[in-house]
């Protein structure tokens, strides 16, 4: 299993959740809240765009068979949400592979000091993940622009 950073999750929460592929796992979204809250932070919202911009990113992964930040056309996650029409004040992206749960892709990330930090972020105040059905996860979070 892997994971990388630029984002992060939630350690020890009790989580029950089943996923299908490639389709958006709205339950990170209350559990992102809950660590949020456990840190004096406000709750994260769904967002259908940031859902959309992180299952291009875990698509293009999957497909092209590569675990990066970095899409396989040099696109960073700023460039995507840009291209997604996200206009973002902040924004971070985590990525995993392998895990074959969400209860397992959250303990990862939130075992991530990385991740965790992203994932805990002033101004974030939207959440989009997907998991694709060769276990590619990623998650975005962002705050819109005038809103952070």
């Amino acid at each position: 299993m892997r994971i990388t950073t630029l984002a992060t999750m939630v350690f020890g929460l009790v989580l029950s959740a089943s996923v299908t592929s490639a389709e958006p796992v709205r339950e990170f979204a209350g559990w992102v809240s809950q660590l949020r809250a456990q840190n004096g932070l406000g709750p994260l919202k769904t967002s259908s765009k940031l859902e959309k911009i992180a299952n291009k990113h875990a698509q293009d992964m999957e497909k092209r068979g590569f675990f990066s930040h970095t899409g396989s056309d040099g696109s960073t996650i700023g460039r995507r949400a840009k291209r997604g029409g996200y206009k973002y004040c902040t924004i971070g992206e985590n990525i995993a592979q392998g895990q074959k749960s969400a209860q397992e892709a959250m303990r990862d990330w939130t075992k991530s000091p990385a991740h965790k930090a992203n994932m805990l972020k002033k101004g974030v105040t939207e959440i989009g993940v997907v998991r694709t059905k060769s276990n590619y996860w990623v998650l975005v979070v962002a705050g819109k622009r005038g809103d952070c």
